[in-house]
């Protein structure tokens, strides 16, 4: 596999950045994640990504973190799959150390765009296909990218991932002009959803686990900006199930599911709204854990479907 990362005068790193399919150099030096001492790397197409790379394996393997996190959350994995993947753990949007762009509120990521972007990163490592890990919010993206590029996908992993479920009240608010103004407006002003949610609570329509899960990711206002630029820029981002069973039938592309037993964010269950359609080309397991998924436990899991 080629090491795309460009190498600058004296033996400095530094990014490699690829503009309308060409590959360009940059002259900003790499920065240095604190929180695991690994160098955070660039990619550039279009917009920008940053990317952390774990294991030296010759599979190669995109992971998308969850809503919060970053690809560090996928260090914990190396010592199962390090020898066979090389993990390439992106910060998506607005997270970790990749830029904001404030701007795709108003106009969102595609899910054509995002599958050219991640189709140029795996022609930067001269890779045909790659293996795609989403977990949470990411499974979303990539659920996204076998319903776009499925030719390119040799396998799919996804843990506790979002996009199982359609929410019409979502699609509403992030879809319309009164929604986004609503949007803005909680960010600033979050007493009268708060107080939807808890007493959506006291009535016991909503489990606690859901509430403080609300609660905790709505808790300051940094946190309710992400919520905005992320819900709003990522709104298109709704894949077709259907369309991507078929997909995975068509292409001969594995696709297996892992649920923590106890998640009550995303249950167990949701996975049949996908199996449904390609319940033999679709797995599905458990693990003993609530929606944090991303333990040595899936990293053992995961190797063993790997072959």
């Amino acid at each position: 596999m080629q090491d795309h990362t460009a190498k600058g005068t004296k033996g400095a790193k530094t990014e490699a950045h690829a503009t309308e399919g060409a590959p360009l150099r940059s002259l900003r030096p790499l920065r240095y994640s604190t929180s695991n001492k690994l160098a955070v790397q660039y990619f550039t197409h279009g917009p920008t990504l940053a990317y952390r790379t774990y294991g030296h394996g010759p599979l190669p393997m995109l992971a998308f973190h969850g809503f919060g996190r970053t690809g560090a959350d996928f260090a914990v994995l190396e010592q199962a799959l390090g020898d066979r993947c090389t993990l390439y753990a992106f910060d998506l949007h607005f997270h970790g150390q990749s830029p904001g762009y404030p701007e795709r509120a108003d106009e969102p990521f595609t899910p054509k765009e995002l599958a050219i972007y991640f189709t140029a990163f795996a022609d930067q490592l001269n890779a045909p296909k790659v293996l795609l890990l989403g977990y949470s919010l990411g499974g979303r993206i990539a659920l996204s990218l076998l319903e776009q590029v499925p030719e390119r996908i040799e396998r799919v992993l996804l843990a506790a991932p979002d996009g199982l479920k359609t929410r019409p009240w979502y699609r509403g608010l992030a879809t319309s002009k009164l929604g986004r103004v609503l949007y803005r407006r909680f960010v600033v002003k979050p007493t009268i959803t708060h107080a939807i949610i808890k007493t959506l609570r006291a009535v016991r329509v909503m489990n606690e686990r859901m509430h403080r899960f609300l609660m905790g990711q709505t808790d300051s206002r940094a946190k309710r900006q992400l919520v905005h630029d992320v819900w709003l820029s990522y709104r298109l981002i709704e894949p077709d199930l259907a369309y991507v069973a078929a997909n995975a039938v068509a292409h001969t592309v594995p696709v297996h599911l892992f649920f923590g037993t106890h998640d009550r964010v995303i249950r167990p269950a949701s996975g049949e709204n996908l199996r449904k359609y390609a319940p033999k080309a679709i797995g599905q397991e458990e693990l003993p854990f609530g929606h944090a998924l991303l333990t040595a436990e899936l990293g053992t899991a995961i190797r063993s479907h790997l072959g």
